[in-house]
Protein backbone atom coordinates (compact mmCIF):
# COMPACT_ATOMS: atom_id res chain seq x y z
CA UNK A 1 0.00 0.00 0.00
CA UNK A 2 1.51 3.15 -0.78
CA UNK A 3 0.37 6.67 0.83
CA UNK A 4 1.48 9.85 -0.29
CA UNK A 5 1.90 12.75 2.30
CA UNK A 6 2.12 16.26 1.25
CA UNK A 7 3.95 18.85 3.69
CA UNK A 8 2.99 22.62 3.00
CA UNK A 9 5.01 25.42 4.58
CA UNK A 10 7.51 23.56 5.65
CA UNK A 11 10.24 26.40 7.14
CA UNK A 12 13.38 26.39 4.81
CA UNK A 13 15.77 25.86 8.17
CA UNK A 14 13.96 22.30 8.82
CA UNK A 15 14.17 21.69 5.06
CA UNK A 16 17.74 22.43 4.79
CA UNK A 17 18.70 19.84 8.16
CA UNK A 18 16.37 17.21 6.35
CA UNK A 19 18.50 17.63 3.25
CA UNK A 20 21.80 17.23 5.06
CA UNK A 21 20.99 14.03 7.62
CA UNK A 22 19.51 12.51 4.14
CA UNK A 23 22.72 13.14 2.53
CA UNK A 24 25.04 12.21 5.47
CA UNK A 25 22.85 8.91 5.33
CA UNK A 26 22.83 8.61 1.80
CA UNK A 27 19.44 8.57 1.28
CA UNK A 28 16.84 10.67 -0.41
CA UNK A 29 14.91 13.38 2.28
CA UNK A 30 11.34 11.47 1.25
CA UNK A 31 13.26 8.48 3.21
CA UNK A 32 14.95 10.37 5.88
CA UNK A 33 11.77 12.01 6.57
CA UNK A 34 9.73 8.43 6.70
CA UNK A 35 12.89 7.03 8.98
CA UNK A 36 12.00 10.59 10.97
CA UNK A 37 7.98 10.06 11.51
CA UNK A 38 8.56 5.91 11.89
CA UNK A 39 10.62 6.37 14.87
CA UNK A 40 8.32 9.46 16.46
CA UNK A 41 5.42 7.26 15.96
CA UNK A 42 7.08 4.19 18.27
CA UNK A 43 8.29 5.87 20.32
CA UNK A 44 4.92 7.78 21.34
CA UNK A 45 3.89 4.16 21.48
CA UNK A 46 5.36 3.60 24.20
CA UNK A 47 3.76 7.26 25.98
CA UNK A 48 1.56 5.97 28.91
CA UNK A 49 -1.42 7.67 29.20
CA UNK A 50 -2.00 9.44 32.58
CA UNK A 51 -3.95 7.39 34.22
CA UNK A 52 -8.18 6.34 34.32
CA UNK A 53 -11.07 8.47 33.07
CA UNK A 54 -11.82 8.95 36.78
CA UNK A 55 -7.92 9.47 38.18
CA UNK A 56 -7.78 12.28 35.49
CA UNK A 57 -11.50 14.01 36.65
CA UNK A 58 -10.16 13.64 40.15
CA UNK A 59 -6.93 15.56 39.23
CA UNK A 60 -8.82 17.97 37.33
CA UNK A 61 -11.62 18.62 40.03
CA UNK A 62 -8.76 19.29 42.64
CA UNK A 63 -6.90 21.84 40.31
CA UNK A 64 -10.40 23.75 39.69
CA UNK A 65 -10.86 24.29 43.09
CA UNK A 66 -7.87 26.08 43.64
CA UNK A 67 -8.39 27.98 40.64
CA UNK A 68 -12.06 28.80 42.07
CA UNK A 69 -10.75 29.76 45.52
CA UNK A 70 -8.17 31.98 44.10
CA UNK A 71 -9.54 34.07 41.61
CA UNK A 72 -13.51 33.62 42.75
CA UNK A 73 -15.54 36.69 40.95
CA UNK A 74 -13.10 36.92 38.75
CA UNK A 75 -12.91 37.33 34.69
CA UNK A 76 -10.64 35.43 32.71
CA UNK A 77 -9.11 39.00 31.59
CA UNK A 78 -8.15 39.93 35.03
CA UNK A 79 -7.29 36.23 36.00
CA UNK A 80 -4.71 36.26 32.83
CA UNK A 81 -3.19 40.20 34.03
CA UNK A 82 -2.91 38.62 37.19
CA UNK A 83 -1.05 36.14 35.96
CA UNK A 84 1.43 37.61 33.54
CA UNK A 85 2.18 40.35 36.41
CA UNK A 86 0.15 43.17 34.12
CA UNK A 87 -0.74 46.30 36.04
Amino acid sequence: MSTTLTIRNLDEEVKRKLRLRAAAHQISMEAEARSILAQAVNQADNIQPPGSPEEMRERLNALKGTWKDRYEGKSTHEIMMELRGDD
